[in-house]
């Protein structure tokens, strides 16, 4: 089963001359950070959709190399989570670090492991949904099994430098006008989250957002309107100003 939906800026970097100075996952597979109560970020996963038996996939083996370049030598550790297409969860794959000694465990033996890394696992719906997109059997197990203080949040977008991380972006949609938008203050625990991270790596921490056009229905990403947000300022969040997707491409935010 395929999650993925399609996204204007994703597909605009896909064509463009600066594609290897971007990192993002698609398809079945998702880059995730998760905190606790605190927005503290306690590990950094790569969850697959894959069937447990095949061997390590090129995208999967990429992903958790960025996975710990982010962690870089912050201390948060790097697991790895793969899931059979069908669901409900018993058994996955899962390794740390790197992907040298993979091995299956179980259900109750993973939600283990992420409560060693000081994450609550216990059976009350999780604080907010990866996204709004069709759930795979792994998010629906992450809603069953952590805790109301576990925050979550996908990595949309990273832009490298030499090979580095230097930027985690944020990516965001909707049919509000591009003048109009702003970040919801609901999805504040995760943004804290996210800025954590990149606080502790030094990098920097942005969201843009583009406007989807209903009629006909497609991502205008020719102009994009951009956010800064440090979780350690008052306000958090500040807007930057609104640029080109060409621009954005080319020059990237952190020097603006």
């Amino acid at each position: 089963m395929s999650y993925y939906v399609g996204n204007g800026v994703y597909e605009y970097l896909s064509r463009c001359e600066k594609r290897d100075s971007f990192y993002w996952t698609s398809g079945n597979l998702w880059l995730l950070v998760y905190g606790n109560t605190y927005n503290e970020p306690k590990v950094l996963t790569v969850a697959s959709e894959e069937k447990l038996e095949t061997a390590a996939t090129t995208a999967e083996k990429r992903a958790v190399k960025e996975a710990v370049k982010i962690a870089g030598d912050t201390g948060i550790p790097v697991n790895f989570v793969r899931f059979a297409p069908e669901g409900p969860i018993e058994r996955v794959r899962y390794c740390e670090r790197g992907m040298k000694s993979v091995s299956v465990i179980s259900s109750e033996e993973l939600k283990k492991r992420f409560a060693q890394y000081g994450l609550t696992m216990n059976r009350l719906s999780a604080q907010k949904s990866i996204n709004d997109k069709k759930s795979s059997p792994y998010h629906e197990w992450q809603r069953e099994n952590m805790g109301s203080s576990v925050v979550v949040s996908d990595i949309d977008l990273l832009r490298l430098e030499n090979h580095e991380p230097r930027e985690i972006i944020e990516l965001k949609r909707s049919f509000i006008p591009l003048d109009k938008w702003k970040p919801y203050k609901a999805d504040y625990n995760n943004f804290s989250l996210l800025s954590a991270l990149a606080k502790e790596r030094g990098l920097g921490f942005y969201i843009v957002y583009n406007y989807r056009k209903k009629t006909p229905l497609f991502d205008d990403v020719s102009r994009l309107k951009i956010f800064e947000f440090d979780h350690t300022r008052e306000p958090e969040c500040r807007l930057l100003g609104y640029r080109k997707i060409e621009e954005f491409a080319e020059h990237g935010i952190t020097e603006w």
